[in-house]
């Protein structure tokens, strides 16, 4: 899993200028500090841990103006809110130690209007019409430099970048910074906010937007299930599947609305959450939905980490990456995603009895439904238990299995070869 952290508002230890007050509400100025810094984020790397992450991705560190650092004056150089060399080489030090790695954002299309960088390496461009200066990326002097940045932060010890804005960066460019990265045995992933499959022959996987807005419109009722399943196929179909494993899979992140102010309903959030797990890629998850954080668009998604919020969504969380690291299926394995009425069916598969059925209703009414397992080795009579309620038990039938479904409910099935004195699973 990899756990997305704005660094501003997840968490602050020694801060010594002043900040807002913690609790205090976000009203969206872009010099609206609240001191997150580095060393909160080591004073938080136990809970990380805890939570099953295996990186931790943090949005940009550099010295800028504003909270969101997007706007970069100067790529050498940490933000002083944020911290100093010290302490970035503790927090790389800290999460190596723990087996999390450590990504940074890649801001590599555009700089502060007021960077020095804008007259030496700017174009006439404005991103989106902010106060954001284009690079100009086709100068060769220019892709030096970037190229020296990578350098500089690879050689720090960090594991790889999530580059922003990755469609404006451009593929022959991207090519070069993803070449970079790999000399340092790191990896690249991309932020295309759109179907990404041209781009994927240039990164090593994407935010998965196209997952996201599929996912949260199928949970919406605005997508049916049999139209998700196509849009889905068709675009496991033409990803290139290495890819597509490497990629973050994401229902929120500091740039989209919040999971409980986009679905409301808790099942609906958790259904959408084991979809997430089921599917091919690496969960990314925004700090703050473990906790049941709510938040609508930009700014209001990115307020403060509640550290003394109560919920239970934290221990599911826990829950759901326990049985994604259990199953080797779920991380590396095939996927078969298919319509059953109102369900939803995902199977992961590797060897012959290395599967998982991913089952769920959507739909808000109970039902019954016999669900077609188009898989060589579900074999009539093998037992199934649900990996997260060991009480919930099916068999299969003929290839089928006969799934009792309340409102939301879902489950991940997994095969039990526990018949005295037989296995199904003999010789190919």
């Amino acid at each position: 899993m990899i756990y997305q952290i704005f660094v501003d508002r997840f968490a602050k230890s020694d801060q010594n200028v002043p900040v807002k007050p913690w609790d205090s509400p976000v009203e969206g100025a872009i010099n609206e500090f609240y001191g997150g810094n580095i060393k909160g984020i080591i004073s938080k790397a136990d809970y990380i841990s805890s939570l099953g992450a295996d990186a931790i991705y943090l949005t940009p560190i550099f010295a800028s103006q504003t909270y969101h650092r997007y706007d970069i004056l100067d790529y050498f150089k940490i933000d002083p809110i944020v911290g100093n060399d010290e302490d970035f080489d503790e927090m790389i030090k800290i999460f190596h130690l723990k087996k999390i790695k450590v990504f940074l954002d890649g801001v590599f299309n555009h700089v502060s209007v007021n960077s020095e960088m804008t007259e030496k390496l700017g174009t006439k461009n404005r991103w989106r019409n902010f106060d954001l200066v284009e690079l100009d990326l086709d100068r060769k002097d220019v892709m030096n430099f970037v190229i020296s940045v990578v350098e500089y932060w690879m050689r720090r010890g960090i594991d790889g970048f999530r580059i922003d804005c990755a469609n404006d960066v451009g593929m022959k460019h991207l090519d070069r910074i993803m070449d970079t990265i790999h000399h340092f045995n790191g990896e690249m992933i991309g932020e295309v906010m759109t179907y990404a499959k041209d781009w994927l022959y240039h990164m090593d996987g994407v935010m998965n937007y196209f997952f996201r807005k599929s996912t949260l419109s199928l949970l919406r009722g605005e997508l049916s299930v049999g139209d998700y399943a196509n849009f889905i196929n068709w675009m496991m179909e033409e990803y290139p599947y290495d890819k597509l494993l490497k990629s973050w899979t994401i229902l929120s992140s500091h740039d989209t609305p919040r999971l409980s102010y986009v679905l409301g309903d808790e099942r609906r959030v958790r259904l959408g959450i084991a979809i997430q797990y089921a599917f091919p890629g690496i969960p990314m998850v925004y700090y703050g939905e473990e906790v049941e954080m709510n938040g609508g668009p930009d700014p209001f998604n990115r307020a403060p980490m509640k550290w003394d919020q109560k919920s239970e969504r934290i221990d599911f969380y826990r829950q759901m990456e326990n049985v994604r690291k259990k199953f080797d299926a779920l991380s590396k394995g095939k996927t078969k995603i298919w319509k059953s009425g109102s369900a939803l069916t995902i199977l992961r598969y590797g060897s012959w009895e290395d599967f998982v059925i991913f089952t769920g209703n959507i739909s808000n009414s109970a039902n019954v439904s016999n669900i077609m397992i188009p898989y060589s080795y579900a074999f009539d009579g093998l037992e199934l238990i649900d990996a997260l309620n060991p009480d919930r038990k099916a068999k299969i039938s003929s290839g089928s299995v006969v799934v009792e479904f309340e409102p939301f409910d879902f489950a991940f099935f997994v095969p039990q070869d526990n018949v005295p004195s037989y296995t199904f699973f003999k010789h190919r």
